[in-house]
Parts: structure tokens; C-alpha cells; sequence
């Protein structure tokens, strides 16, 4: 998958989100699409908007290569955002 090129210092939403995710400050996926909008990164994944919104919901519909790019694209390691993707829900037998 072809991603475009983001030059870090025109951009400094990814730094934050780099810096959230790393620093265990962002939680969820939604918290990073209140700081990069859906429509922004959808663009930069060569992906439709509304197909990259249902697959934050069901995040097993990505493709191993989008989560590769989408890692690339914040800068960092692609093990790391995929254990932020995919941890347990800390919510499972709360009441």
C-alpha cells in the first residue's frame, strides 16, 4: 500500500498523537481521530472515509499492510500501535 509522504514539522498533530500513544495519554482510536480528523488520515492511506470509519469500529476488518502504513504514518512501531489496536478492553466484567 502506497502511503504520501508527511513531513513532520508541516504537521504537528502526529508528533502529538506519537507522543499520546507512546506516553500512554491516548486510550482509544476516537482519541486520536479527535486530534488527526478520519477524512485526513483516510487521504493519506489512500482510503474512503466512511471504510476507514467502519473499521475503527471493527478493527479486525484491517489489513495488516493499512496498519503497517498507519503505523509509518504516526511514526511508530508497528508492534506498538498493534497492541494499542488490540488489547483487552479494560470495561470486560464491569458493571
Amino acid at each position: 500500500m502506497k502511503t504520501t509522504e508527511i513531513n513532520f514539522e508541516d504537521d504537528l498533530r502526529y508528533v502529538k498523537v506519537k507522543i499520546g500513544l507512546t506516553e500512554g495519554k491516548i486510550k482509544s482510536l476516537d482519541e486520536v481521530f479527535k486530534i488527526i480528523p478520519i477524512t485526513h488520515i483516510a487521504r493519506k492511506l489512500n482510503l474512503n472515509a466512511v471504510r476507514l470509519q467502519s473499521k475503527i469500529k471493527d478493527p479486525s476488518t484491517f489489513r495488516v499492510s493499512e496498519l503497517q502504513a498507519f503505523a509509518k504514518l504516526i511514526d511508530i512501531d508497528f508492534l506498538a500501535l498493534m497492541a494499542f489496536i488490540y488489547r483487552p478492553s479494560t470495561e470486560e466484567g464491569t458493571n
